[in-house]
């Protein structure tokens, strides 16, 4: 037996708000969005159930996947409790809009981790991040941040960088310090043709700039989360990435759809990639496809086989790597950030190490 990590879609692409960035209104347009049926969660439950994992870790995301209702939420745990009895780790990715006090207390009673989207201050998030008839979203983000804290919800903070935002990030890094915001994500943003794009300029500053205000805080007793960071620390000490991004290799969860189709990764929700659908006699049994998915994450280049860091960059996400062999576009801008952090790193670890 081994664990089961599940990425599930149960709206599908269906959202209440309009980012600039949104990469997946692309690879969901065309498809019926609707919300994930009580028949379709009775059908993964059970092949969740005949797969017999160790654990199963389930994240929940869209779109936005608090329009399915709570009640969607509520059946499910329900089917959960009843035909499983294994370990269960439940997050939640949302942009908040909808989080109220019923929400809040479903996810404390069974132990959710809420990630809400948040770029920055009014200025920042107002850029990308806007409402169905294009107005700022930040006090209704706030508001269902208050909610979660009201109710001691686990929660994180998911922030998109592009090169406007990387350019901010001390304002940014300050604005969340001042809201008490200590787990923080950021997600470099891929251009996907809408005319948003992280240079490797812009990340390789973004990726110096940030650590010095952890490095900063940290040596002042002052501990924030900030995952990639967490991620490198983790590896100098021994330990797996968590954060599949930086494993070097995929395959390591299954997105499903509403509908019930899966796929191998929520960038590559495309047909394509299919792997099949959770109506299929194993679902979860590694097929052609996605065997060829990631083989093609495994093709290390030349020049990372040779690099000194390649133990912490470990070639960067697959949709990264964009030449014939699998270069990551953002090579220059780790090699500098290493260059320059390494050291720093090392030594926190060894901190923790001792302590």
């Amino acid at each position: 037996m081994k664990p089961l990590t599940l990425l599930i879609k149960p709206a599908a692409g269906l959202c209440n708000m309009n980012c600039g960035y949104c990469f997946y209104r692309a690879a969901s347009e065309g498809r019926e969005n609707r919300v994930m049926t009580t028949g379709t969660v009775d059908a993964l439950i059970q092949k969740i159930r005949e797969y017999q994992p160790s654990a199963l870790s389930v994240m929940f995301q869209g779109g936005e996947p608090t329009l399915a209702g709570i009640e969607y939420y509520r059946y499910f745990i329900d089917r959960v409790r009843t035909n499983l009895s294994v370990p269960v780790q439940y997050a939640l990715q949302t942009n908040g809009l909808l989080l109220d006090e019923e929400y809040a207390a479903f996810f404390k009673k069974y132990g959710f981790l809420i990630g809400v989207s948040l770029d920055g201050n009014r200025k920042t998030n107002d850029r990308y991040r806007r409402d169905r008839n294009g107005g700022g979203v930040l006090p209704q983000i706030l508001n269902a941040v208050s909610v979660l804290k009201k109710y001691n919800v686990d929660f994180n903070i998911l922030s998109v960088i592009d090169d406007e935002n990387a350019g901010d990030i001390v304002s940014t890094w300050n604005y969340f310090k001042k809201h008490g915001f200590d787990y923080l994500q950021f997600i470099p943003y891929v251009d996907e043709g809408n005319g948003v794009s992280l240079s490797v300029e812009a990340y390789g500053d973004f990726l110096k700039k940030s650590f010095d205000l952890w490095y900063d805080d940290y040596m002042r007793g002052k501990y924030v989360s900030v995952r990639h960071i967490d991620n490198y620390i983790g590896i100098l000490l021994g330990r797996p990435p968590e954060n599949c991004a930086m494993c070097g290799v995929c395959g390591s969860y299954f997105v499903a759809e509403a509908n019930g189709d899966l796929y191998p990764c929520d960038f590559y929700c495309k047909d394509p990639y299919k792997l099949g659908s959770i109506f299929d006699p194993e679902p979860f049994a590694i097929n052609e496809t996605h065997r060829r998915f990631i083989a093609a994450s495994e093709v290390i280049h030349a020049h990372c086989a040779g690099c000194r860091y390649y133990a912490l960059c470990r070639g960067g996400c697959r949709r990264d790597r964009t030449d014939h062999d699998t270069k990551n576009r953002y090579c220059k801008a780790y090699y500098e950030f290493f260059e320059y952090a390494a050291g720093r790193m090392l030594r926190v670890a060894q901190l923790l190490a001792d302590s």
